[in-house]
């Protein structure tokens, strides 16, 4: 099910495409959005952020959001990721995030500042909150921005609008994972590779990384074996 900022990020992508908004236009304001959605700033700002990531809007300091004048539409689109990844496995998708989470894991581990432990902690935390109360939708959620915040600590744009592009795809192929293995492991996982990270350890990052998804895969074909 989507999430309230999944739509505003949908209706706000629809009406570039559409053509309801054109390049130079300014967006409402955050409070205005809220207004707009009857919700909070906490599902308005991760849209609005997403967007930005993309090269879709731009900030303007002190003047608020604008329609980004590049070539939006062709651009970072989900729609690319879900015809791109349509026919693949969990395995396939497991070994091509086996190359691009243990590469960018490692630059986040050297790059990374304090910020960004600080809100990797927070999805740590919100991981073993949901452990504890099994809610594996928030769970997958946390899960899913950890390594998000993993791409922005790399301090490289395209790591981000990587994982911006692939988002449903890895939410989608995560939610899959989580049904047919559980969580337990995973989470042991993420705390060593938040302790990689925190150590400003590349190498140890990199390997913790490369053991989670690894024992992902393999545990993966041992159900699939079974079955």
């Amino acid at each position: 099910m989507s999430s309230i900022s999944d739509e505003i990020f949908k209706s706000i992508e629809m009406k570039i495409i559409n053509g309801e908004l054109k390049a130079g236009d300014k967006l409402p304001s955050e409070n205005e959005l809220c207004r707009i959605w009857n919700t909070s700033r906490v599902s308005v700002r991760p849209a609005l952020e997403r967007m930005k990531a993309l090269g879709i809007l731009k900030k303007v300091r002190g003047g608020g959001t604008y329609v980004s004048t590049s070539d939006y539409p062709f651009s970072l689109s989900p729609l690319l990721a879900f015809a791109i990844f349509r026919d693949e496995s969990i395995r396939d998708i497991l070994l091509f995030r086996q190359v691009i989470d243990v590469g960018i894991v490692k630059i986040c581990a050297a790059n990374r500042d304090e910020e960004n432990l600080k809100q990797l902690k927070s999805w740590l935390e919100e991981m073993e909150h949901s452990l504890v109360t099994e809610d594996r939708v928030k769970f997958n959620e946390a899960d899913l921005e950890f390594h998000m915040e993993i791409a922005k600590g790399s301090k490289n744009p395209l790591n981000v609008k990587v994982y911006e592009m692939l988002r449903h795809i890895i939410r989608k192929n995560q939610i899959n994972i989580n049904v047919m293995l559980g969580v337990s492991s995973s989470i042991k996982e993420h705390r060593n590779i938040y302790t990689a990270i925190e150590e400003c350890n590349p190498e140890l990052a990199a390997h913790f990384m490369e053991r989670h998804i690894q024992r992902t895969i393999d545990e993966m074909e041992t159900v699939t074996l079974e079955q």
